[in-house]
């Protein structure tokens, strides 16, 4: 099934787990001499069960290596997919309605701390503020800072306020504290992870194509090829 690319008789989350529990060099190395052994004396006791199968597992033709390249190839697009996603939602959060809005929050925010110099003269302010500028409200307790900032917002930025074309510029709440949980440093070491892998995906490929016989060598080769 490993050398066929079959997963219908064995499944990727199998593999896995075959390749988590496969034999180190070291445990290969005393597994193989005991077997020897007990080949040569009559009387030697045979491997037990789990290190039969490990002994067995080794006789594939580089298993190692290629269930890591099988591995790594059934996640990349995924990893890909997921990386892209919080991207085009970070992108989303960044389109011109949203900053706007946002710079009116900040401007009147400061114009109404404008006797303070500290808090006055804010570059930027946190999302939990959002909730509460409802609870702001006029001098004469008609309007609160929300509806304000709205109308103010559709008088002079939204050139459809009014019309069926008009597009709220927010985005969904549960999309705005996604893109608050994520971090740069994140993407950075996803990005330095894959890279990693494939580079290493790229080396354990190459010792396949360099030590396999030739019948051992498709379809893996292939597949990789056209990964």
């Amino acid at each position: 099934a490993v050398v066929n690319l079959d997963n219908s008789v064995v499944d990727l989350e199998t593999l896995q787990a075959l390749y988590e529990n496969r034999a180190q060099s070291d445990e290969l190395e005393k597994i193989e001499k005991h077997s020897k052994a007990s080949k040569e004396k009559e009387n030697a006791k045979s491997l037990d069960k789990p290190e039969q199968f490990l002994y067995e597992l080794s006789l594939i033709p580089n298993f190692s290596e290629r269930v890591f390249c099988i591995l790594f190839q059934s996640t990349f697009s995924e990893s890909i997919c997921s990386i892209r996603r919080k991207l085009e939602l970070l992108q989303k959060l960044c389109e011109v309605g949203v900053m706007q809005v946002l710079g009116l929050v900040l401007a009147f925010g400061n114009y109404m701390n404008g006797g303070n110099r500290t808090r006055g003269q804010a570059d930027g302010f946190g999302l939990d503020i959002l909730p509460k500028l409802k609870d702001v409200k006029s001098s004469d307790n008609s309007r609160s800072l929300l509806s304000y900032i709205v109308s103010y917002y559709l008088r002079n930025f939204d050139e459809d306020a009014g019309k069926e074309q008009c597009i709220f510029p927010l985005p969904d709440p549960q999309d705005l504290f996604q893109v608050s949980q994520m971090k740069f440093e994140d993407f950075q070491k996803d990005l330095r992870k894959m890279k990693k892998d494939l580079r290493a995906c790229e080396t354990e490929a190459a010792k396949v194509y360099q030590l396999s016989l030739e019948e051992h060598l498709q379809p893996f080769k292939d597949s990789m090829e056209q990964f």
